[in-house]
């Protein structure tokens, strides 16, 4: 992937702790096609030069968090604060979004999409309406996934 000076990245990475991370920042100059990326972290002073498969582009539809606790998803007054949390995500990935608005009781809890996913708040972004959704993934790794994406993918989920 080419990526050219000026678009908006994120770094999956490791803490001197060994904990995963993810690092939000800007490429500050075109390299050739696979070669490295010179990276403006957001958090740090400087450039760094990071392998260009580490890199990602970010877009809305890309920003996810992946929380430890499927608790997070079945309790309804834990799963109410999840859209506030993604909220927060991409305010760090430096992504704007119109205002959430919160689905389901008045406390934001969602809607309940499928026996594993709950749509949670809705929002434009670029002239289209998306959803932010909770989901328990299939693979039994005890998380939850917070993402969001178009309206129209998850037509008919009701208020029960």
């Amino acid at each position: 992937m080419r990526f050219s000076n000026g678009d908006r990245i994120r770094v999956r990475t490791v803490d001197d702790d060994g904990l995963p991370i993810v690092r939000y920042g800007t490429v500050g100059a075109e390299l050739p096609d696979g070669g490295p990326v010179v990276v403006m972290f957001d958090d740090l002073l400087g450039g760094d030069i990071v392998d260009a498969g580490e890199v990602e582009m970010v877009s809305i539809d890309s920003v996810a968090l992946v929380l430890p606790g499927t608790d997070l998803a079945t309790d309804p007054v834990l799963r109410a604060g999840l859209a506030a949390m993604w909220s927060a995500e991409v305010d760090l990935a430096g992504l704007r979004t119109g205002p959430l608005r919160l689905l389901g009781d008045p406390e934001g809890s969602g809607l309940r999409d499928s026996a594993e996913s709950w749509v949670l708040a809705e929002f434009t972004w670029d002239g289209a309406m998306h959803v932010v959704r909770a989901v328990l993934p299939a693979d039994g790794t005890g998380t939850v996934v917070v993402h969001a994406g178009r309206m129209n993918r998850w037509d008919g989920f009701t208020t029960s």
